[in-house]
């Protein structure tokens, strides 16, 4: 009878060890299925993008994977500083997911470049659908990396301290901050110097004489103040835009389950970058308004400035066109099909 009683003993112990490895097995196939990328980006965490796309987005990723997927949120700088260096820092897994400007490495994205061509655009709206309708043609730039979305900014103006730009004249002469080659090209063609500067700098440069003006899209008055430094905004030009993305590390991504892939790929693509390029839209509306409420000059150009813009934005496109070719990148191609998206929208 103790003999039995023992070897019964010994079995529940058998059974009760087995149980525990599984539901440690469990546990850990759970634990293993759980993922928290790390969002890195250089602005502020106050700034519109993480407000309007990044906390919805995670949000709605916990949501939608019942928290097995997560998103944290790296501002200003915490995983990279430096704002040129985005695309790196998920090429590299420094962080998961990056938002940043392609222009900042204009080399990296010759494709997408030509969606930042003077004069092609009105709207962040009308330049983010092109995008994507024409997205096809443009990813060999992404192939690197998870594309997670990209999109417009308006049409940029020009904002100066002290010389109102009434006339292309007006700009001769003039250091003016540029985002990327295309808007140092179109300075080039109008007269004044280009000056490469990360947005973090552009209000001490204006405000200390560094540089004369500014040519970026209006949301950068609110998100940087510069309605305090700058007097004068020129508005209404057919200019250039700033493009940006947000990407993910391929490996990160691969790390997913397809479940939680499919999720992440339902809440990110056009979709996610249309409501980014609507965010950049009202922040420019916005940082007009601030523009007119502290007492500021918003210059509209007039017909014949307009036509004397466009002369000096095809010689900057050509040049474009002809960096391309010599790349081996059929940039006429690419040009046509964002025309003809705009054309269809007409």
């Amino acid at each position: 009878m103790g003999a039995k009683n023992t070897t019964g003993r010994k079995n529940m112990k058998l059974i009760a060890a087995g149980l525990a490895g599984l539901l440690g097995l469990a546990i850990t196939v759970t634990h293993a299925d759980a993922a928290e990328l790390r969002l890195a980006h250089f602005m502020s965490p106050m700034h519109h993008m993480q407000k309007r796309m990044m906390e919805p987005l995670a949000e709605k990723l916990a949501a939608e994977t019942d928290g097995e997927v997560t998103l944290r949120i790296f501002p200003s700088g915490e995983l990279s500083k430096s704002a040129a260096a985005q695309w790196k820092t998920a090429l590299t897994g420094v962080a998961d997911i990056t938002f940043g400007l392609q222009g900042y490495t204009s080399e990296t994205f010759p494709r997408t470049m030509f969606v930042v061509a003077p004069g092609l655009f009105h709207s962040s709206t009308e330049a983010t659908k092109a995008l994507w309708e024409n997205i096809d043609a443009l990813a060999p730039d992404y192939e690197r990396a998870k594309l997670l979305a990209a999109w417009a900014a308006e049409p940029a103006i020009i904002m100066t301290k002290t010389v109102p730009v009434e006339t292309m004249d007006d700009m001769k002469g003039l250091k003016i901050r540029t985002a990327d080659q295309v808007g140092a090209a179109i300075v080039q063609a109008m007269g004044g110097t280009p000056v490469p500067l990360p947005a973090s700098e552009m209000y001490t440069a204006l405000d200390t004489g560094v540089i004369d003006g500014i040519m970026s899209d209006a949301s950068t008055i609110a998100s940087f103040k510069l309605h305090e430094v700058a007097n004068y905004f020129t508005v209404g030009l057919p200019s250039s835009t700033s493009a940006y993305f947000m990407v993910m590390n391929k490996d990160s991504f691969g790390n997913l389950n397809e479940e939680q892939q499919a999720k992440l790929d339902a809440l990110t693509g056009q979709e996610l970058s249309m409501t980014a390029s609507k965010s950049y839209a009202d922040e420019a509306a916005h940082g007009l308004q601030m523009v007119r409420e502290a007492g500021k000059t918003i210059i509209e150009v007039q017909p014949a400035v307009l036509e004397d813009f466009h002369a000096k934005s095809d010689i900057v496109v050509q040049s474009m066109l002809q960096a391309a070719e010599a790349a081996g990148i059929d940039g006429e191609t690419i040009l046509e099909g964002l025309r003809g998206s705009v054309s269809a929208t007409q």
